[in-house]
C-alpha cells in the first residue's frame, strides 16, 4: 500500500539515496504485482507536484504511475466508511490518511510511509524504506 510520501520521494525529491530506494521498492511492488495505491495517493502526488513543477509535469507522472503496473483501488462505498469510523475515532488523522488506511486495512496491507500519523492506527503496520 502506497503512501504519496513513497511516490514523491520517486517522482520529486532529490535525496539521490532515499530516491534509489524508493526507486527500488517501487519496481519490487510492480514486479511482484503487490503494490496497491489509493486513488486518494494519485490525487495528493499530483496536486504536490502540479503546484510545484506545474501541470504538465504533473500529467507525465499521472501517466508513469498509470503505466507503472501497480494496482489502483479506488474509493469505494464501503471503504468511505471504513475511513469514516478510521477518522471518528483518530481525530487527529487527516482524512486522506483513513482512507489509506481503510484500504490497507481491507487488503490486509501495509502502508509504504514515513508519516507518523498511521501509528496511530493499530490496525495496520506502517513501514519505510
Amino acid at each position: 500500500m502506497l503512501d504519496s510520501r513513497l511516490l514523491l520521494e520517486y517522482f520529486y525529491f532529490k535525496d539521490p539515496a532515499i530516491q534509489q530506494k524508493a526507486e527500488r521498492k517501487m519496481k519490487d511492488l510492480a514486479l511482484n504485482e503487490n503494490g496497491i495505491i489509493p486513488t486518494i495517493v494519485i490525487v495528493e502526488t499530483i496536486q504536490f507536484i502540479c503546484s510545484k513543477k506545474g501541470k504538465t509535469i504533473a500529467e507525465q507522472v499521472y501517466l508513469a504511475i498509470n503505466a507503472s503496473g501497480l494496482k489502483v483501488e479506488s474509493l469505494s462505498p464501503s471503504i468511505a466508511k471504513e475511513a469514516g469510523l478510521l477518522k471518528s475515532s483518530h481525530m487527529d488523522v487527516p482524512t486522506g490518511d483513513c482512507i489509506i488506511a481503510a484500504i490497507a486495512i481491507k487488503n490486509q496491507a501495509k502502508v509504504i510511509s514515513d508519516d507518523p500519523h498511521f501509528d496511530a492506527i493499530k490496525e495496520i503496520k506502517r513501514i519505510w524504506l
